[in-house]
């Protein structure tokens, strides 16, 4: 039979008991996973063999199993053969012989009992104590100190810059950590739905491998918690500081890592921007102008907070020293008005496209940098986050000429690798969304590397069937449904 023991166990005090304590915890302290320690104990009703090994995260397990000493008689005696062979394993797993209880009348079979299996096992180490084995083996797995390579971590979920979800982890205890060693730090609990909040402790070795220790989840109101790990045993948490009490979470593990969402979006203040190539073909032109107005429209009527919108439009430069360049043109910026960026739109249709002079590239990196230049800007700060959506067909412009594609350079010497790394750290929550012409034939391009960092948290191929909602619930900026959190979030603030 499974033996389970409470987080919670106290010490007995008495000197004979203490030096038994300290001998279990020993023997298990220096079992090694897969290895078991047999207790056999003599007590004045019955003889019960315990066994104690552990499991794969280090966490002793306990079984027993136990006989009446009538059962152990034959013809009125007891049965030496039949005893030893019950209180003693047939493999190589170390043995503790415990003589339990009192000394009295009564307990003449579990003193006979006890000398028999000792003349059988002359080394094995033997003990006396008042107290039961039951009632030693909590206290003494509670003094048993994690192992020397293992850290106990809990398990949390972190939201990426654009809203998804990725799993990381609060340190709670280090190798060879003690009964009532704490650690404090900082949660915050989404809405979870009927099962609750789960507070999930690994074990983690030096190599990175993770095994599931313990699961227990409660109702937890959304919030932000200031919480205490406090270290009852191996395999036992204790988790203060929440308002309702966590229990036991039955669920299979990996039944519950299949309800974390892909992302959770929390739709505070965003600003839109959109950033359209003029160059190409009448159509090509009209179907970039029809998804922007499209996508526009989706986010000003179902976006759940305040949205800001600008638009951007580019061509490509000349490299023709007869003419000059055409600037990346700001439209509108931070309008909350999106009937003014609809009425840029329309402007942009009667202009129609435009032929570009150098066709292998657009200014898609001057485009980076007047985003980043307009952000800047004291009035952009209340914006809200800022979600960058281009919508065109060409590579960008080297900031040197590229040796494999021959492309000429930017004559501004704009690098867009720099230019997207400086506005994912300048601006927290930062998404980019692409929208691009053509059938993704060319996906393997180094040329194309602009195209698939525009496009880091969203991306879609232009075409008439598109449906730009769920590109931009991927941006953040709209909800798909009602999102639950089965584990609490780490807070970037107050994390320890």
């Amino acid at each position: 039979m499974l033996k389970i023991y409470g987080g919670v166990v106290t010490a007995t005090g008495d000197p004979e008991s203490e030096a038994v304590l300290a001998a279990l915890a020993g023997e298990i302290g220096r079992l090694a996973v897969g290895k078991a320690l047999m207790i056999a104990e003599f007590a004045a009703d019955q003889v019960t063999v315990w066994r104690v090994h552990l499991d794969n995260c280090g966490t002793p397990r306990v079984w027993y199993w136990p006989r009446t000493w009538d059962s152990l008689r034959d013809r009125g005696l007891l049965d030496e053969n039949a005893l030893i062979s019950f209180a003693l394993p047939a493999d190589d797993s170390r043995v503790l012989l415990a003589r339990t209880g009192p000394a009295s009348p009564a307990s003449h079979d579990a003193d006979l009992g006890y000398a028999l299996v000792k003349q059988a096992r002359p080394h094995a180490r033997a003990v006396r104590s008042q107290s039961s084995v039951d009632d030693l083996l909590g206290e003494s797995i509670a003094r048993v100190p994690l192992p020397q390579s293992q850290w106990y971590e809990l398990v949390l979920l972190r939201r990426s810059r654009s809203g998804r979800l990725e799993f990381t982890a609060q340190q709670l205890f280090l190798p060879e950590a003690r009964r009532d060693d704490t650690r404090a730090f900082t949660v915050k609990c989404e809405s979870s739905g009927e099962n609750g909040t789960v507070f999930a402790v690994v074990a983690r070795d030096a190599a990175f491998e993770f095994q599931l220790v313990s699961m227990a989840s409660a109702k937890i109101p959304p919030g932000r918690y200031n919480v205490t790990a406090t270290l009852l045993r191996r395999g036992a948490v204790r988790f203060g500081g929440l308002p309702v009490k966590l229990s036991e979470d039955t669920r299979d593990w990996l039944d519950v890592l299949a309800t974390v969402p892909d992302r959770l979006d929390v739709f505070g203040p965003a600003h839109l921007i959109v950033a359209i190539e003029l160059c190409g073909t009448a159509s090509e032109l009209e179907a970039r102008l029809d998804r922007a107005s499209q996508l526009i429209g989706d986010v000003a009527g179902g976006a759940e907070g305040p949205v800001h919108f600008s638009l951007l439009a580019y061509t490509a430069h000349a490299h023709d020293h007869k003419v000059d360049d055409e600037q990346v043109a700001v439209l509108a910026w931070a309008e909350d008005n999106p009937n003014e960026v609809e009425r840029r739109l329309t402007w942009l249709r009667a202009r129609g496209p435009v032929k570009p002079r150098y066709a292998r590239a657009a200014q898609v990196e001057c485009v980076l940098a007047e985003v980043a230049g307009q952000l800047r800007e004291p009035e952009s700060a209340g914006a809200g986050r800022p979600v960058l959506v281009t919508i065109g067909a060409r590579t960008a412009f080297p900031h040197r000429i590229d040796p494999i594609s021959e492309i000429l350079p930017c004559p501004r010497h704009n690098d867009w690798r720099a230019i997207v790394r400086r506005l994912g750290e300048e601006h927290a929550g930062m998404a980019f969304g692409a929208i691009r012409d053509g059938d993704g034939s060319g996906a393997d391009n180094p040329a194309d590397d602009v195209w698939r960092l525009l496009g880091t948290d969203a991306s879609a191929r232009l075409t008439a069937a598109l449906d730009v909602r769920p590109f931009a619930v991927s941006l953040g900026l709209l909800s798909p449904t009602v999102q639950y959190l089965p584990f609490p979030l780490a807070d970037e603030e107050g994390a320890g």
